[in-house]
């Protein structure tokens, strides 16, 4: 029968006190940092159980922490979770992606009690979330559980690292005016999502500094290709077309150039279209698809360090509405190009 270990065990493997190695494991009492390193590397090496909360974190071996989002098929999430992927490479991080799309208990709770289940921090891309839901979410998760949003909302609550969605948008207007169109449309995200307004907003506010830009036609989608399709039929309905349309994400942008050339409509010939996220099927879609590249990696170390940062620093203050905008650039592809 494998012997039981004990207080005792470690103390003399250490070669400190059993009253040390107490005051060690639970966190009570000062103790010099070379004698706690020793107390926790006997104890791991001796499979001691210690409570998830014990372990001080530059002592720690992996810092777990839950991405936690609702979860949809499709590019986006593959390439959200891969971005974050890469950037915990040489870190002592490790991502899970957690879908609460089908939760049986409250979004709220089940990230409030991600603590219990053995989580470190917790990265959120819930863009249904609005600022009720974030405060709370703060009101009952644990104080010393970092909790960062990568979605934007009018008045940030927790703190946020997320894309600059509103100059993406204007660096899309400006490349659509470089390529010498004039009458502008644009495809809506959802009314309720902050960033889908950026975007739009970015985009508008280029054309409406100039006298000779004209925007023209507007329709209201929800990021679906579905509703790319139904953009279509309004466009081709309209007798208003534009030169160029802004799509507000990728799948918009395929679902309406899906549909324009089945119906024989040209592109960029016809009508230029310009997405949003760069998709790995923009560079294989044809013709190949200019859009808002969004540096995934790049949002993911940001948010890593945000997070190690406060875990190391043993900062907890989760409230501060930090927002944190991460450059956006524009990759330019067959479908607004003259």
């Amino acid at each position: 029968m494998r012997k039981k270990i004990t207080l005792k065990d470690i103390a003399e493997d250490a070669g400190v006190s059993i009253s040390t190695v107490s005051r060690a494991l639970t966190r009570t009492g000062k103790i010099s940092g070379e004698k706690e390193r020793k107390i926790f590397e006997s104890a791991q090496r001796l499979n001691y159980p210690i409570q998830l909360d014990s372990t001080p974190f530059n002592l720690k071996s992996t810092v777990n922490i839950a991405l936690v989002t609702y979860l949809h098929t499709g590019e986006f999430f593959s390439s959200l979770f891969n971005g974050f992927d890469h950037a915990s490479q040489n870190t002592n991080a490790t991502i899970q992606l957690l879908s609460v799309r089908y939760s049986k208990s409250d979004y709220i709770e089940t990230i409030a009690n991600l603590k219990n289940s053995g989580f470190d921090a917790a990265v959120i891309f819930l863009p249904e979330f609005v600022e009720k839901d974030y405060r709370k979410l703060l009101k009952e998760a644990p104080h010393n559980f970092p909790i960062v949003s990568t979605a934007p909302i009018v008045s940030p609550v927790l703190d946020t690292v997320t894309f600059d969605n509103y100059r993406g948008g204007y660096s899309v207007a400006s490349h659509f005016e470089e390529q010498g169109y004039r009458t502008f449309g644009h495809i809506q995200g959802p009314s309720s999502r902050s960033e889908a307004l950026l975007r739009k907003n970015g985009f508008v506010d280029y054309i409406a500094e100039s006298d000779q830009l004209e925007f023209i036609w507007d329709f209201k989608g929800d990021y679906s290709l579905e509703s790319g399709l139904r953009a279509y039929q309004s466009y081709k309905d309209s007798e208003h077309k534009p030169e160029a349309i802004f799509c507000s994400n990728d799948d918009v942008a395929i679902g309406f150039i899906h549909a324009a050339l089945k119906d024989g409509i040209r592109i960029p010939q016809d009508v230029a279209i310009a997405g949003f996220d760069d998709l790995p099927k923009c560079k294989f879609y044809n013709p190949s698809i200019t859009s808002v590249n969004t540096p995934y990696h790049i949002l993911g170390k940001k948010v890593l360090d945000l997070i190690l940062g406060r875990l190391e620093n043993n900062d907890y203050g989760q409230n501060t509405g930090y927002t944190n905008l991460v450059p956006v650039s524009l990759s330019v592809r067959d479908s607004s190009v003259k």
